[in-house]
């Protein structure tokens, strides 16, 4: 570790939290959104659904970063969210903040992709684990961000169109990151040989680097599957099947989320101790066994398997970050990470809740319709041991 990789890792963790800020500040105030644009509640929830799809455009975006680099993608991406987070903050109708969302979701996915890749191209490899691991953690913590922000700026005079002010404010930081922040030696070293060839968007799929696309991009599914299902459903279960007041959901919620977040760290710890595929297995069949603890249990064990549920959902994701970059060459490690994360991975945010809504009557409880998404970690798990090989400590410079 040298000084300029701890002022890279700082202003990289600026670019990670921006992502938990924004996605946690939708949340907090869809309510004012339904009061200031007088519109109903289904057009709400619309809203929410259709700036997310964003995040999974951020493919076309990332990929980029394998033709002119990883750090114009990255200063694009975050002069990209701010300038649009600023535009969101003076929205005039619903239809302008739809649009200046959607179009910010799309920059949020890249500054958090390219900033994963410059982090594990960049950073020692007897780290590296660790390293994506506190990417993960700024960008959960964003969400804490906001909501001590929201306390706050939501009852002073600017409302919820402060909270995208603060959004905007890394605006400011890009000069600095431009002159910061070097292009990753990897990218420099191959250069040459990358702008004279265009690449389809298919290419991947060209070389024999397609089998890791569909096991990584397994992962991703898979994982987010459950995710989503512990994210998105866990309040209306609680609410719904356990007696749960709204008003104590949140409060009870928010110490669960932050215990759960050393789930990141110890992940990244494990994975340069024992290795990618052992941590991989114990979190992803941890992540299934508590997932069906959390939506089977009663109190005054509901807080407890939603503590543990967290910390196993969050500690997959470095894992199947630091395997997106360490599987693919430095040619096809952007291009790799917007195929597998976007457009394999994130499409399972929508669809875990579809299929929740769509066998809860034939399961007979929220609950029980929960419960089958544990068979996407379940099946991760055997992946992991019996496909993916161990790439802890390798040099990058020799995945060819």
């Amino acid at each position: 570790m040298t000084p300029y990789l701890y002022g890279v890792m700082i202003l990289f963790c600026i670019a990670t939290f921006c992502e938990g800020y924004d996605f946690f500040v939708v949340s907090l105030i869809l309510s004012d959104l339904k009061e200031t644009f007088n519109v109903g509640e289904q057009a709400v929830q619309f809203t929410v659904a259709l700036i997310n799809i964003g995040a999974i455009l951020g493919f076309f975006v990332v990929r980029f970063g394998d033709r002119i680099g990883r750090k114009p993608i990255l200063l694009i991406g975050v002069a990209g969210y701010s300038a649009l987070a600023i535009a969101t903050a003076i929205a005039p109708g619903i239809y302008y903040y739809v649009f200046f969302q959607f179009i910010a979701k799309i920059f949020l996915a890249t500054e958090f992709g390219i900033a994963i890749v410059m982090v594990t191209e960049e950073f020692p490899s007897h780290i590296r684990g660790t390293c994506v691991a506190i990417l993960e953690v700024t960008g959960a913590l964003g969400g804490v961000g906001a909501a001590v922000a929201s306390r706050f700026v939501l009852d002073s005079s600017l409302g919820w169109r402060g909270m995208y002010w603060l959004g905007g404010a890394p605006l400011l930081l890009v000069p600095v990151m431009y002159f910061f922040i070097k292009e990753t030696r990897h990218f420099e070293n191959i250069r040459g040989s990358v702008l004279k060839v265009r690449k389809s968007l298919f290419h991947i799929w060209t070389t024999p680097y397609w089998k890791n696309v569909v096991l990584v991009g397994s992962l991703w599914f898979l994982g987010y599957l459950a995710y989503a299902g512990v994210v998105y459903e866990w309040p209306y279960f609680a609410a719904q099947e356990r007696g749960f007041s709204t008003q104590a959901i949140g409060p009870k919620m928010a110490p669960a989320l932050l215990l759960g977040m050393m789930g990141y760290l110890v992940s990244g710890i494990m994975m340069d101790r024992l290795g990618r595929r052992v941590t991989g297995f114990v979190f992803f069949l941890g992540s299934a066994i508590t997932l069906l603890w959390a939506y089977t249990a009663h109190p005054p064990y509901m807080i407890p398997s939603l503590v543990a549920v967290m910390f196993f959902l969050f500690a997959i994701l470095p894992i199947n970050s630091t395997y997106n970059a360490e599987l693919f060459p430095t040619e096809m490690r952007s291009d790799a990470s917007a195929w597998c994360n976007y457009l394999m991975g994130r499409p399972a945010q929508a669809i875990a809740p579809a299929i929740v809504g769509s066998i809860v009557g034939i399961t007979g409880s929220l609950g029980n319709a929960v419960c089958v998404l544990a068979i996407g970690p379940f099946i991760a798990a055997f992946i992991v041991l019996k496909f993916l090989p161990e790439t802890k400590g390798i040099d990058l410079d020799k995945v060819h």
